[in-house]
């Protein structure tokens, strides 16, 4: 098989560092373009002069409050930030053959390497995002929500990139339903690897088993279906339950304080954002991470979860209802179902079996699928289409 080289383009890093990575341990990478400061990068054993980091505008966008106001800025400063990563990822097409670039963040730069007769992989790591703006809608006038739309600028050119890339790489069977939903039949599925380098059952880690901890990580967000989750937890009867809230505030942080607030009986616990070390030990303290999203690609935070063994009770539109379902890791569950939650909490509560089961699975799964594998998928794909033109 061919060592192809590869160009990735990411308006922050998300998951492109995992596979840049093991495409420099591989001599493949030619370079990341990505909008994360270089000080969170020099750590991932990836050389300075092969990531061009354009942090610029991320970091301002942290020191602006999440505040609907505020929402025309804030888009404007993104869609700056993603032109910028686009701009910046084209000086570098010519010494690659292949170009992968996240949805919005590599139209000029897809159509240039295809002008050079070079494949162009947009990716998109969430549902189609015609779908997304479609269900958030429907929850926000469901909840009495003003819903702030997705900035038209973002869906023009998602659409554009859809149609003008080689295909559209996406990390789950959802996520495709989602394209095929809307007439798009060239997505790739290839799911995330796993995260055992950075999060793993600490040796010696005492749990209190008297506590029923039950973790939540992710924005605080409509999107994310917590609202949800606090109606079941709140219906789940058992002594010592905990919930634990760990991520940033949201656009509708006024409506989740209230909602917390008029249902926290001193057993729901708002951590905010917290580093990877010490998220670590929240994976391993909890019985279960509970994730009941609207609409997501792949939750990274149930791989993370994973390779540290914890159990899941994740959406069906998570991403991660295949790889749950089919390693037996915990529960897939409806979206928009309190009662469901409730009754798989319930069933786990009290039964440390079943949990030990579960984790035990969600640790076997996430040492045999990992970001090498991903990497021998892609190469595996990008030459089958070769063979095709």
């Amino acid at each position: 098989m061919k060592k192809f080289k590869y160009l990735l383009s990411n308006s922050r890093k998300f998951h492109h560092v995992e596979v840049a990575k093991i495409l420099y341990q591989r001599g493949q990478l030619t370079k990341l373009i990505c909008g994360s400061p270089w000080f969170k990068l020099k750590g991932e054993g990836i050389p300075k002069n092969l990531i061009d980091s354009r942090s610029f505008l991320n970091i301002l966008l942290y020191f602006i409050p999440k505040s609907e106001k505020l929402k025309f800025l804030i888009d404007c400063l993104k869609i700056l930030n993603h032109k910028n990563i686009d701009k910046h990822a084209s000086k570098f097409i010519n010494d690659a053959d292949i170009f992968l670039g996240l949805s919005c963040t590599g139209l000029e730069t897809g159509k240039l390497a295809k002008k050079q007769n070079k494949i162009y992989i947009c990716e998109r790591s969430s549902s189609h995002i015609v779908f997304q703006q479609k269900i958030m809608e429907e929850e926000y006038k469901t909840l009495g929500l003003s819903y702030k739309p997705i900035n038209k600028w973002f869906i023009e050119r998602e659409l554009e990139e859809y149609e003008n890339s080689d295909f559209v790489l996406v990390p789950s069977k959802f996520v495709e339903n989602t394209f095929i939903k809307h007439k798009v039949y060239k997505s790739k599925v290839i799911n995330f690897g796993s995260y055992q380098n950075k999060f793993f059952p600490i040796k010696n880690f005492k749990k209190n088993i008297e506590d029923f901890n039950v973790l939540f990580v992710g924005q605080l967000s409509v999107r994310k279906g917590l609202h949800y989750l606090i109606d079941g937890f709140k219906k789940l009867n058992h002594p010592k339950k905990k919930l634990h809230l760990v991520g940033p505030e949201s656009l509708n942080k006024f409506f989740f304080r209230n909602l917390i607030k008029k249902n926290n009986n001193n057993d729901i616990f708002i951590y905010g954002p917290i580093r990877q070390p010490k998220l670590n030990q929240f994976f391993n303290k909890a019985d279960v991470l509970v994730l009941p999203s609207l609409e997501e690609g792949m939750a990274t935070v149930t791989l993370q979860a994973s390779s540290a063994g914890c159990p899941l009770i994740v959406s069906e539109n998570t991403g991660a209802a295949e790889f749950v379902n089919n390693n037996k890791c915990g529960y897939v569950i409806p979206i928009r179902d309190s009662q469901a939650i409730t009754d798989k909490l319930s069933s786990l509560a009290d039964n440390k079996n079943l949990l030990n089961e579960f984790s035990n699975n969600a640790l076997k799964f996430s040492s045999n699928y990992t970001w090498e594998n991903y990497i021998d998928e892609l190469d595996l794909i990008t030459e089958n289409f070769i063979k095709k033109l």
